[in-house]
């Protein structure tokens, strides 16, 4: 039986500690096949303190003094969806490997500057769409792939977000668009169920209440994508949901085979906590348990790990990054024109 962590201990720097970043650490910090060498944050006292926190070697503001330093093999770039490009060029320069948070990037551009410097690096790349190791999504993969189900037909996909994420989580909402921020996990996992690129995209979005506030980018999206292999998606996002949802996270998936259906809801109410003054679920797909992170969080960047360390491609690769790109920003050039876009 192949051992759950591969042999040897893989020296890693995480860049970007804010809240996507820290989880990062988190994880690193408690594989046996890994050690945390470098946190890097442009915040100083973030970075210190994440430093302190996890025990990090050394705690830097410059992403290329971490990026200089011999003793790290890899990297997670965790910071705004924007900012990828610079430093995952500067990372795989550097001969880094490059776990990349998703998106790989918001114009094809970028993403296409990200896969060619990957190619001629040699070294890993992976898009960290961690929703791939959600159990209710894995197990479904494995039904397609034993021909329980026929072939796909349909998918119906919703993942939202209360207004809390624009206006209080992210600073940098305004730079982003839903397909990037929210649509791209839900995408990727119709690609890796289908094993199709998308043929065809139609969007429509509108800009109302975020507008309001000065946050300059869409309320919501709703996208028909055709595949190049006949299945047809839908594909919806918000984050305008009101804050008194019990909840941060509004999700569904559907899909409607030849031979059957599957219908996953990873966020049903089967763990509230009520208190005098609030009714709230708790999420049970990732989180702490005991002071250690768990579920599939842990499970992706573990999967990374033993990727780099074994000399293997991770499940997603640049090229998994480059074609989910090329697609989402057809949904913004679609629902910005209003007319379908040929991919």
């Amino acid at each position: 039986m192949r051992k759950a962590f591969a042999e040897g201990t893989l020296r890693y720097g995480v860049i970007g500690v804010g809240l996507q970043g820290e989880g990062h650490v988190k994880v690193i910090d408690m594989l046996p096949n890994a050690s945390l060498e470098a946190v890097c944050d442009i915040n100083e006292d973030q970075s210190r303190a994440i430093g302190l926190k996890y025990g990090a070697r050394h705690a830097v503001t410059d992403y290329e003094r971490l990026l200089a330093m011999d003793d790290i093999d890899a990297v997670s770039v965790a910071l705004p969806d924007h900012l990828h490009r610079e430093v995952a060029l500067a990372a795989l320069a550097a001969g880094k490997h490059v776990l990349l948070e998703k998106p790989m990037a918001t114009t094809v551009d970028d993403a296409q500057a990200i896969y060619d410097a990957q190619q001629a690096s040699g070294k890993k790349l992976m898009v960290n769409w961690s929703n791939r190791w959600m159990p209710m999504f894995a197990k479904t993969k494995a039904a397609l792939d034993a021909g329980e189900l026929g072939d796909p037909l349909y998918i119906y996909a919703r993942l939202s977000n209360t207004l809390y994420v624009p206006t209080q989580m992210l600073s940098w909402a305004a730079d982003t668009q839903l397909p990037f921020w929210l649509i791209c996990h839900r995408y990727d996992i119709a690609r890796w169920l289908t094993g199709a690129e998308a043929k065809k995209v139609y969007a429509v979005s509108r800009s109302v209440v975020l507008k309001e506030r000065g946050i300059d980018t869409p309320d919501f999206y709703t996208v028909t994508v055709e595949f190049d292999n006949g299945v047809v998606g839908t594909f919806e996002s918000c984050w305008v949901l009101p804050e008194s949802m019990p909840y941060m996270v509004d999700s569904k998936f559907q899909l409607i085979c030849t031979n059957g259906y599957v219908d996953v809801d990873p966020n049903p109410p089967v763990h509230p906590i009520c208190t005098e003054d609030r009714y709230r679920l708790e999420g049970f797909t990732s989180g702490d348990v005991m002071g250690e992170p768990r579920g599939f969080v842990r499970a992706a960047i573990t999967h990374w790990v033993n990727c780099c360390l074994r000399g293997e491609e991770p499940l997603i690769t640049a090229e998994d990054g480059l074609h989910s790109t090329r697609a989402l920003a057809a949904m913004v050039e679609s629902a910005e024109s209003g007319q379908p876009v040929e991919l």
